[in-house]
Parts: C-alpha cells; sequence; structure tokens
C-alpha cells in the first residue's frame, strides 16, 4: 500500500497535480486503486477515518506528475466496473471516479456540459495538461467560512481544505443545472459562503458538548464526566464542515491529517437530504393529523380518506421534485424544487413560533452534522475507542448497536444546540429552576416580581418545548428521507446504496423507542417540562403510512421515460 500523505496543493509549474481517486470497496474498486498506485510508487492517503463504515466510494488522495496519474487511470480503466471520468476542481486538483454514465473501458474528461473522449494515455496527458494549463491559481489561502464561537482554535489549514473537498465532491451536472451561469465552480469564495451556517451550527453543537453528560444516553450511569470548554476548545481546531454541491444523499466524514500531527476531520453534509428533510419536517403536522378515530361520525370515514389523500397529494408534489433531481443526466436543465416550507420567514412570524422556517432547517442540518460529528466526539475515529454498549440498544448486532447510539446522541446534541442557538446576542441558556418552579398554563400572579418570573419561565419554555418538538421531528423526517432514497436507488438498479440506506432506517425503531423515553422520563426529570404529545406514537405511525405509499407508488413513476 502506498505511504500515506498530507497532499498539499502543488504550482502547475513542477508539473504534478493532487489526484482524488474514488473507488467504490462494495466492487473491490478500492483494493485494485491501491494496487495500480503502489507499484507506480505513488504515495497516497485514504480520506476514510481508520474504522469508520464509509459511505459510498472511497476516496483515495495524493501527488502525481500527470504522467503518472494517466498510467494510473489509463490501468484502471478495466478494472472499474464503469468508464472513468476526470475532471478539474480546482487549479491543481484533478478527480478521477469510475461513472456508470461512461461506458466500461473508456476515459472521459468531464466538462461543464459535454464528456470528451480520450483514447489513449497519450491523449488523456495532452488533454490533462491543457486544463492544466487554463486554470486560474486559488487565492492563498482559500477563503473559508470564519468560526463564531471558536475562531482563536480554528484551524486555517483545515478550514481551507474543507472549501477545497467541497469542490472536490462537487456533481458538476447537478451544478450547472442548478446554477447556469457556473460561478459556484469557479468561486471558491461562494463555495466556503454555502457552507457558513452549517459552520455555525457546528459551533453550536460543540458548544453543546461543553455542556452535555458523557453516559452516550445511559440514564444508568452514574459516574457522569461533563466535558470540559478547553476540551471543547481542542476539538474546535480539529473539526470542519461544508457542503457537497451534489445530490448525493449520504453525509460523510473525512480525514485530514493536520501539520502540527493531530488528526483533523472534515464532515461533508447533502444539501439535499437537509432541505427534503426540512420539507417533509414541515408537512409532519400534516401529516400527524391523520390518526385512527379521526374522521368524526358525521363525517364518516371516506371523508377521511379524502383528506389525508389531498394531503398526501400535496407531499408528493414536494418530494418528487427534490428526487427527481437526484443524479442528472449530463447537461440536464434541471426542473427547479418545489418545497412546502417557506424559503423566508413569513410575515407576521417570530422566531421559534409555529411558523419559523429556520428553526425547521437549522434543526435537520444540525442532526445531519451531529451524527456524523458524534463517533468523533467519542473518540472512535482518533483513539479507536469504542463507547460501552448501553442496555437499551441490547439484542442487535454490535454494529448497529454502535450506529444506533450514534443517533440517539445526535439527537440529544441537536435539541441542547438548537437551545443555545436561541439567544439574540449570545448562547441562550434557560433557567430551569425557574421553569420548574413558575412555569404553567394557567392565569399569571397579580404580583409584580412572580408575574414577572412567570413570563420568563413561560417564554423560555416556549423556545425549549419548540426546539424539542422540532428536533423530534428532524429525526422522523431524516428516517423518511433515508427511506424514500433507498426506494429510489433500488429501483434504479443502485444496490449498494439502497442496502446502506436500508441498514440506516433499520435503526428507526430503536431511536424512535430512545426518543419517547427522553421526552417522558429524561426531559421532566432535567427540565421540569412534559415535552411528550398526547397520542405522539400513532402520530409518528402516520408518517410512516405515508413513507410506504410513497415508497410504492411514487418512487415508481421517477423511474419511467419521464421520470
Amino acid at each position: 500500500m502506498g505511504e500515506p500523505t498530507t497532499p498539499t496543493a502543488i504550482g502547475a509549474d513542477t508539473g504534478q497535480v493532487v489526484f482524488h481517486l474514488f473507488a467504490a470497496s462494495e466492487r473491490e474498486e478500492t483494493g485494485a486503486a491501491s494496487e495500480v498506485l503502489s507499484r507506480a510508487g505513488i504515495g497516497y492517503a485514504d480520506l476514510r477515518p481508520p474504522g469508520a463504515n464509509a459511505p459510498g466510494d472511497d476516496v483515495l488522495t495524493g501527488t502525481a506528475t500527470v504522467t503518472a496519474l494517466a498510467d494510473a487511470a489509463a490501468a484502471l480503466r478495466h478494472r472499474f466496473r464503469y468508464g472513468i471520468a476526470v475532471r478539474l476542481a480546482g487549479p491543481t486538483d484533478v478527480v478521477v471516479r469510475s461513472d456508470p454514465r461512461v461506458e466500461h473501458g473508456q476515459i472521459v474528461i468531464r466538462k461543464p456540459r459535454r464528456d470528451v473522449p480520450v483514447r489513449d494515455t497519450r491523449a488523456l496527458r495532452s488533454a490533462l495538461n491543457g486544463l492544466l494549463a487554463q486554470g486560474a491559481p486559488d487565492p492563498v489561502p482559500l477563503p473559508y467560512p470564519p468560526s463564531i464561537m471558536f475562531r482563536e482554535h480554528q484551524s486555517a489549514e483545515l478550514a481551507a481544505e474543507a472549501t477545497r473537498l467541497a469542490r472536490v465532491f462537487t456533481d458538476p451536472d447537478f451544478v450547472s443545472g442548478a446554477d447556469p451561469t457556473g460561478t459556484l465552480l469557479d468561486n471558491p469564495a461562494m463555495l466556503a459562503e454555502v457552507s457558513g451556517r452549517p459552520r455555525t451550527l457546528l459551533d453550536l453543537l460543540l458548544l453543546a458538548h461543553a455542556f452535555s453528560r458523557t453516559d452516550d444516553g445511559d440514564h444508568r450511569v452514574r459516574d457522569l464526566r461533563i466535558p470540559d470548554l478547553d476540551e471543547v476548545r481542542r476539538l474546535a481546531s480539529t473539526i470542519e464542515v461544508f457542503v457537497q454541491p451534489s445530490t448525493d444523499p449520504e453525509s460523510r466524514v473525512l480525514a485530514r491529517p493536520l501539520a502540527d500531527g493531530r488528526q483533523g476531520f472534515v464532515i461533508g453534509l447533502p444539501p439535499q437530504t437537509s432541505e427534503l428533510m426540512a420539507n417533509i419536517s414541515w408537512a409532519l403536522p400534516s401529516l400527524f393529523a391523520f390518526t385512527e378515530g379521526m374522521a368524526s361520525d358525521s363525517a364518516g370515514p371516506d371523508s377521511f380518506t379524502a383528506d389525508r389523500d389531498r394531503t398526501w397529494a400535496d407531499v408528493d408534489v414536494t418530494v418528487a421534485s427534490y428526487l427527481r433531481s437526484w443524479r442528472p443526466p449530463r447537461a440536464a436543465a434541471l426542473v427547479p424544487p418545489r418545497p412546502l416550507i417557506p424559503m423566508t420567514m413569513p410575515q407576521g412570524e417570530s422566531r421559534h413560533g409555529p411558523g419559523d422556517p429556520y428553526l425547521v432547517f437549522d434543526a435537520c442540518t444540525l442532526f445531519l452534522i451531529a451524527r456524523e460529528l458524534s463517533p468523533i466526539l467519542q473518540g472512535r475515529f482518533s483513539t479507536r475507542a469504542e463507547p460501552p454498549l448501553v442496555p437499551f440498544t441490547a439484542g442487535l448486532p454490535r454494529e448497529v448497536r454502535l450506529e444506533t447510539q450514534a443517533d440517539c446522541a445526535a439527537y440529544v446534541h441537536t435539541m441542547n444546540a438548537l437551545i443555545l442557538g436561541a439567544g439574540k446576542d449570545g448562547p441562550f441558556v434557560p433557567d430551569f429552576d425557574n421553569i420548574r418552579r413558575h412555569f404553567h398554563h394557567g392565569r399569571p400572579s397579580r404580583f409584580g416580581r412572580t408575574r414577572r418570573l412567570e413570563e420568563q419561565a413561560r417564554h423560555e419554555a416556549g423556545v425549549v418545548l419548540a426546539c424539542v418538538h422540532r428536533t423530534t421531528e428532524a429525526v422522523l423526517s431524516y428516517y423518511a428521507v433515508v427511506d424514500l432514497f433507498a426506494a429510489l436507488a433500488r429501483a434504479r438498479r443502485d444496490g449498494a446504496l439502497a442496502r446502506r440506506l436500508e441498514a440506516i432506517g433499520d435503526r428507526r425503531e430503536a431511536v424512535c423507542r430512545y426518543m419517547l423515553w427522553v421526552k417522558e422520563h429524561g426531559l421532566p426529570e432535567a427540565w421540569g417540562l412534559r415535552t411528550r404529545l398526547v397520542g405522539e406514537e400513532d402520530g409518528w405511525e402516520r408518517v410512516w403510512e405515508y413513507v410506504r405509499h410513497a415508497q410504492r407508488h411514487l418512487v415508481p413513476t421517477l423511474v419511467g421515460p419521464s421520470g
């Protein structure tokens, strides 16, 4: 195997490039790529963290001359399942990956609107040199979104690498279809700006970790350790996040060694998944409404079914508009999605009120980040430490138990981060002692001081309850979106992706049990608030009824001639 390296951009005048070779381990492509690179004496690093079950393709990154890279790509053309697409992802960054849209044994240069076939290694070298000669140099350093809370501890090296990886993981067909101007691909500052809000949300998750119990959700653990701010500051210098400009439904963690010898991690977020989660989360109250026995005697069951079908049809339109853009064909003009959720604050609504769409978007993005952050916080990717297997996952296979615990930890971290982010001028820290003493739904006191305390308790409890409910809805929408993409992947004969997503969906039942326990027992004990709603489980079941409907009736319409 090639020597692990920390590739850095090398100027074109040296004749070298930074390559990013995507290989599917389930198709034995990773082994073939490692063998070819090692035989050529090319050093590389696998971006998959040690011990992680990385989604999709492995990414092997290193530096090589154009000649050596062209020879390696030519050697792999018959060892990869599909043909190979080569594209430029920056002045000296070259992406090489197997692509089902390219005939097996063929190599193409991927340009914004068309593919250019190359006949042999010599033609590939010539084409690469031509592309590299046209590339404009990057600003030094690459722009990146700054940390708001941990600016002094943020690693500029790792943050710039996150912007660079955003270009590497870009799907040019998706970006050019969604942005015909092409400015996003050519402007690293715009890429950094896209990741600005997720970077702020990462800060909130790190701050939440500083005040979180480290029992991994096991309420039986008595010897709790509370992380301190010094530990979190150290973590803040080793973790970054970026948005993957593609329709890939999976989030991921990438390992990037830092110059000081520490291990850095970069979390990649799938924007389509996050936005579809937000739309389904926004629709959940309507889906919850159709519980058994909802129809009155006067309305009758036919009216109930008609109302439910109308609601499902409205949600179908939005879901279909997002699923249709998955893996768009070359040079396709993408039809804009048709969201249910408002993209701006509706008139008359207020922050953290029932009509606040920003709270929904933040909850969904926070959960996706927290899901990948949890194993990092537990040390699974650096020290290879494993958290204790807690009793509520008993009966599940060991690996499934670890992943289920990460889902549950992400639920709590998201909830805490959403609450901390509710402050106007800094973190929002509710006075739970005051909430226990003075929060009630009756008439306020006539006495001035007591009345003020009751008003404060009512306001803070309202914010907390809104964050708890939106977090719960984000988790439910996560599993709904995963199930929908799994059905679409299976319908389009991508069995590997379908199996990975179905494995996530299989954890839903255990995570839902955990959420119910937290709402029924954990939060009332810790905060003095009852957050479990009457009939909540019935509402959740209505969501899964809709998902099954969409899998059976909506997804098949997306894979036909018009899908």
